[in-house]
């Protein structure tokens, strides 16, 4: 018996993700039809699964704004692995099945410095500075988690998608508003939202990225090996609903670069490879937390 395979037997979590653990798994407020989820795995896969089971958390209020990404994942993770085990003995003709998914934790804040001379940034700071604050208190951790699990396969998700971190505010620079995309590249092309489908905000998202892809693209692969290993690009914009001003600026992580994006295969849970001087709110807390429409309060 290989090593690995008599530790597994020693400790069935050995090698898993946190949210693949068995002491992790969680009592559901309410139980799905699982034979309706069998069906819709037979004809869709894991993909159309995936989907199902994040509207389906969302839909029965079931994903509060406090739960953090690996409470939401051990929840589609029990579910899913319970759905697939009946499928299997439902038809002979299933390959093996397995969840490829990914959690993102923000570890390391975003600075105003990070971002040097960009101009979108040098001219709107204080917009800037508040996006920042709210991005790293946390606050769209559980969001973006959902959204590159999306299709059940993150792996291939992050290869083709950008996240689209939303924010707008008041005319006091106060927060109120703030959603979160997935975004095809080339053309850039919203997707899906988490929670409500904000298509109001669709075409101001569109427009701002539409010139960057093709800058965006070339550093996703030539600083971030994007085309062979799995990196998330966080495009954040923030809008000043008061005078309709906006700034943007991005943020790109390798499942290979620390312990912030972390995807079976290629990352590790325990990795530190980035350092973590500096504090999550060294830039301030935010004036005000927004709510995701369809997260429960």
């Amino acid at each position: 018996m290989g090593e690995a395979k008599r530790r597994q037997k020693l400790d069935p979590n050995y090698g898993k993700q946190e949210w693949q653990r068995e002491d992790t798994q969680q009592v559901l407020e309410i139980e799905p039809d699982y034979q309706d989820l069998v069906d819709l795995y037979l004809e869709q896969g894991v993909a159309g699964l995936a989907a199902r089971l994040f509207d389906w958390l969302l839909e029965s209020g079931q994903v509060y704004e406090k739960d953090s990404p690996l409470s939401v994942l051990s929840r589609v993770n029990q579910i899913g692995m319970t759905v697939c085990e009946m499928a299997s003995k439902q038809s002979k003709n299933l390959s093996s099945y397995e969840f490829k998914l990914a959690s993102f934790t923000i570890k390391v804040p975003f600075l105003i410095e990070d971002f040097g001379t960009y101009m979108p940034v040098v001219n709107n700071q204080e917009l800037a500075l508040q996006a920042m604050r709210l991005v790293n208190s946390g606050f769209f951790d559980t969001a973006i988690t959902m959204l590159i699990n999306f299709q059940g396969d993150s792996v291939r998700t992050l290869r083709n998608h950008g996240i689209v971190l939303y924010m707008g505010t008041d005319s006091d620079l106060d927060i109120i508003d703030a959603a979160c995309g997935l975004v095809t590249w080339q053309p850039p092309k919203v997707v899906t939202y988490v929670g409500e489908q904000r298509n109001s905000l669709t075409g101001l998202i569109e427009n701002t990225f539409r010139p960057l892809v093709e800058r965006i693209q070339k550093y996703r692969i030539e600083q971030k090996a994007a085309n062979k290993f799995p990196c998330l690009s966080l495009l954040c914009l923030i809008e000043d609903k008061a005078n309709g001003s906006i700034c943007e600026f991005r943020k790109h992580f390798s499942a290979q670069g620390g312990n912030q994006l972390i995807i079976s295969g290629f990352s590790s849970s325990t990795n530190t490879g980035i350092p973590l001087n500096a504090p999550l709110h060294i830039l301030g807390s935010p004036s005000n937390i927004p709510n995701i429409r369809g997260f429960k309060v």
